[in-house]
């Protein structure tokens, strides 16, 4: 699982973004983000849903925004290219889904688990 160290939020988190007005569809906003977070092309979607919603608070780091909503999108990319951190992060790194960093929101494994009971069940 691709994730990237947030610089505000100071934890690992799923590439993401914010809907740009150019952006077709959700799910290219989402594919988007995740080439611009990632430095990754060739990015491929495994259906065009999303397989994550999640509502949480921000803390003040965030700034103005203060409540967020997440639809995460699964995609697969090719295992010869490498990622790129961007502006917008720390550091982006591959990791094992049993194996993930300490530094992750407290509803992270919980919800990889079900993206992952989600994604094994279509």
């Amino acid at each position: 699982m691709l994730l990237c160290f947030h610089k505000k939020g100071r934890f690992w988190v799923q590439l993401g973004g914010h809907i740009e007005v150019h952006d077709e569809s959700i799910p290219d906003a989402a594919m988007r983000e995740a080439e611009e977070e990632s430095g990754l092309g060739g990015l491929r979607l495994l259906r065009p849903a999303p397989v994550d919603l999640n509502r949480h608070e921000l803390a003040s780091t965030f700034g103005r925004c203060r409540r967020h909503w997440d639809l995460g999108y699964a995609a697969v990319a090719s295992a010869a290219t490498a990622p790129i951190v961007s502006d917008e992060s720390e550091d982006v790194a591959w990791w094992p889904v049993d194996g993930l960093p300490e530094q992750i929101p407290w509803d992270f494994p919980q919800r990889i688990a079900y993206v992952l009971e989600e994604l094994r069940s279509r």
